[in-house]
């Protein structure tokens, strides 16, 4: 086992993780940034559509308008504290991001700003993704950050899967990780930030990295810190189906498209008088599959009509995505393409307060691993805002931290399981398969109780597996199966339909009973323990 020494120890290589880093080198900090895949070039920063949602033109918005949308997505659910921080440092995020070297579509020497469904104002700006095409054309975002923070002199490990958090004396204090060929190393720091990404891995359906595989919640977990909110998934509803797998972006509903179903009708008339512009993502998810389901819908989906979108607009706002869709052959003048819900986006995740901490002492996390800031229904654009404003914040704080002497070699041993295995890759597969069969965009009591028992077997075979040498997959599977039975049992604690979270059996969301947030920690006889915290009066 290889022993590391650094001060503030960074965990992903996203957004989030880029934008603690070079903060906590900034205060002038050593700092040493593990990432499970490529700094900069994996997870889900490089696939975004590079819209951020911010503050950019005080004449028609400001912090109150901007929280306070945040909050009504969520469904009464955000903290407020987190949305208004969002809100006040969005700014200062774009200034950040733009001193790092990231550009910005801009219309006469000004930003140009889109609006989004669910935001009262127009507050989308677009990232440039360059000559980026447009599946990883949020290259145009990571990669400027990670070249600040080379030079910055950040220390970068690519490949190194933390597999555990260390602690001493109930405080953070480093990792265990695997690094390339099986190596084990031992870091130990003063603090930890956990920017580690989301785990939409967990679903079957999905449109994140294969990396995603919601490791920061289990690490976070397993060392006794507080989750919340983890029923709430977000399905994207325009996921593309053919000709492209690719994420389109919701701005294209501000500049002309629209979703018709086999018969031509536009489905989002029925539910609201502004169609696509005035429905946000969980409605317009549930409303694309209750179509397909009732037979309206064509190859798994319904249709994105894109030939609204006018062809100046097509060829500055989205050129990148019109030359792919060319590319396989699609005529948008005559040929809608076809699109459907998948797994987009956690909203739940680690708890944390304003200034990124979280309820474990030394450690700090930001990005898609948290929880509290989105509810039950997160807003577009605002997750690449989230990863700057709460990855800056917590690399300051985490720099902040006072160094103090410790060693922690004698706690924590090198890890003795973790097997080689051909059959990993199926608890992998399975665990999504389940996930998606029984939680997936309308749930019932049985179902999740049916998919509780599911994940029970498979986690069964898991630990059956024979021993052998580390395996960084064979991490993967179980932090799946640890986070899967999470989500399930909070599921199905929360009898309410709120948001994304909607229960067949329980339709109506229920203020009276269910205004409020579920935490889930880890018990002193190893399992579960939920609790559910009220939403404090005056802040629905």
């Amino acid at each position: 086992m290889e022993k590391i020494k650094t001060e503030v120890l960074i965990i992903g290589g996203g957004l989030a993780g880029l934008s603690a880093a070079i903060e906590a080198r900034r205060a002038g900090r050593e700092v040493l940034l593990l990432c499970k895949s490529r700094a900069g070039r994996s997870g889900s920063t490089i696939m975004a559509a590079n819209n951020i949602s911010a503050l950019a033109d005080p004449a028609q918005d400001c912090v109150e308008l901007f929280a306070a949308d945040i909050l009504r997505g969520g469904r009464g659910l955000g903290d407020p504290s987190l949305a208004r921080r969002l809100a006040a440092d969005s700014p200062s995020g774009i200034r950040f991001l733009e001193d790092c070297g990231v550009k910005f579509l801009r219309r006469e020497d000004r930003h140009l700003i889109q609006a989004n469904p669910g935001h009262g104002r127009p507050r989308t700006l677009t990232a440039d993704g360059g000559d980026h095409p447009a599946q990883i054309s949020g290259l145009g975002l990571s990669l400027p950050l990670l070249a600040v923070a080379k030079q910055l002199g950040v220390v970068i490990w690519d490949n190194a899967c933390v597999v555990d958090l260390c602690l001493d004396a109930g405080r953070v204090r480093g990792a265990l990780a695997l690094a390339e060929n099986g190596r084990i190393l031992l870091i130990q720091a003063h603090s930890a930030v956990l920017a580690s990404g989301g785990g939409g891995r967990l679903f079957a359906k999905t449109n994140n990295t294969r990396d995603l595989t919601a490791d920061g919640l289990a690490l976070a977990y397993q060392a006794g810190a507080a989750l919340c909110d983890l029923e709430f998934v977000q399905f994207h509803p325009i996921m593309g189906i053919a000709p492209a797998r690719i994420v389109f972006p919701t701005t294209l509903f501000s500049d002309g498209a629209v979703l018709r179903n086999q018969c031509g009708e536009r489905l989002l008339l029925r539910l609201c008088p502004e169609g696509e512009a005035g429905v946000t993502r969980d409605t317009m998810a549930r409303a694309i599959d209750q179509e397909v389901r009732e037979g309206r819908g064509s190859g798994g989906g319904v249709f994105l009509d894109l030939r609204g979108v006018a062809p100046d607009v097509a060829q500055t706002r989205y050129r990148a995505l019109w030359t792919l869709l060319s590319r396989h052959g699609c005529d948008l003048s005559r040929t809608p393409v076809i699109v459907g819900p998948s797994v987009h986006f956690l909203m739940g995740g680690v708890c944390i307060g304003e200034t990124a901490a979280t309820t474990l002492p030394g450690l700090y996390a930001a990005g898609e691993v948290t929880g509290g800031l989105h509810g039950a229904n997160r807003l577009a654009g605002n997750a690449l805002m989230e990863a700057v404003v709460f990855g800056r914040i917590a690399g300051r704080s985490a720099a902040s931290v006072q160094p103090a002497g410790f060693d922690l070699t004698q706690a924590f041993p090198p890890p003795q399981c973790g097997a080689a295995h051909p059959d990993t890759e199926f608890f992998i597969a399975q665990t999504g398969r389940v996930l998606w069969r029984h939680g997936g965009l309308v749930r019932c009591a049985s179902g999740l109780r049916q998919g509780l028992k599911e994940i029970a077997d498979l986690d069964a075979q898991f630990k059956a597996l024979p021993q052998g040498v580390v395996s960084a997959r064979w991490f993967c599977a179980r932090n799946l199966l640890l986070v899967g039975r999470l989500f399930l049992e909070s599921a199905l604690a929360r009898r309410e339909s709120r948001g994304a979270h909607y229960r067949s059996d329980y339709p109506r969301q229920d203020d009276s009973r269910w205004l409020g947030s579920l935490q889930v920690r880890l018990g002193t006889d190893g399992r579960p323990v939920l609790e559910f915290v009220p939403q404090p009066l005056g802040n629905s």
